[in-house]
């Protein structure tokens, strides 16, 4: 599982890297966003010790009073029509279930993560409606302690609300690169305007 997500993480650096702008430009110019999001540990535990499928209607998904709110800021750069790189900060309060055995906290503490990540929107930034994945790395701090590394995939819509306003709903699978990081989805959802030049 690992050897597939790092495949599939080199494959799209590799193509934001070698992407050519268009004639046509659309390249996304500097844009700031403000995300509020989710931190969802309880559905992959209880995926994982699951042996039957699990649908959206399942009892397996978690509730909404079962995750915990985050908020971010996210600075999104185009480097063509079709890749963008974000670098992204979230901050939530929780009681970390650390995934090594070590004890989870009987209080909540502060989760630091940011991580960098290509952007593959399916189309330029010009149409209302973008579907896009995308593919990081990460890193975590929990509590003052040390750094953990993850991998953050997923995809999203971007909406395009003005000539310089978006709107982005992103849903990931954090996975989990050190041995204290544990398995997470995330959602959030932001609103980013641009600050820089065309």
């Amino acid at each position: 599982m690992r050897k597939l997500c790092l495949s599939l993480f080199s494959l799209f650096l590799c193509l934001g890297v070698f992407a050519q702008p268009e004639k046509d430009s659309q390249i996304k110019a500097g844009t700031l966003t403000i995300h509020f999001g989710m931190q969802d540990f309880v559905t992959p535990q209880r995926i994982k010790s699951s042996s039957m499928p699990t649908t959206v209607g399942n009892q397996n998904w978690a509730k909404l009073s079962e995750q915990q709110p985050a908020l971010g800021i996210s600075y999104i750069k185009g480097i063509s029509n079709h890749f963008d790189v974000s670098v992204n900060y979230f901050i939530a309060s929780l009681a970390y279930p650390f995934r090594d055995g070590t004890p989870k906290p009987s209080t909540a503490y502060l989760l630091h993560e940011a991580d960098a990540s290509i952007v593959m929107k399916l189309l330029p930034d010009n149409h209302f409606f973008v579907p896009y994945l995308s593919a990081g790395v990460g890193a975590s701090a929990y509590q003052g302690g040390k750094f953990d590394a993850f991998m953050p995939l997923g995809g999203g819509i971007q909406l395009k609300l003005g000539s310089e306003t978006f709107l982005f709903s992103n849903f990931q699978y954090r996975i989990p690169v050190t041995e204290r990081a544990n398995y997470h989805f995330f959602s959030s959802i932001g609103v980013g305007t641009q600050i820089g030049k065309d």
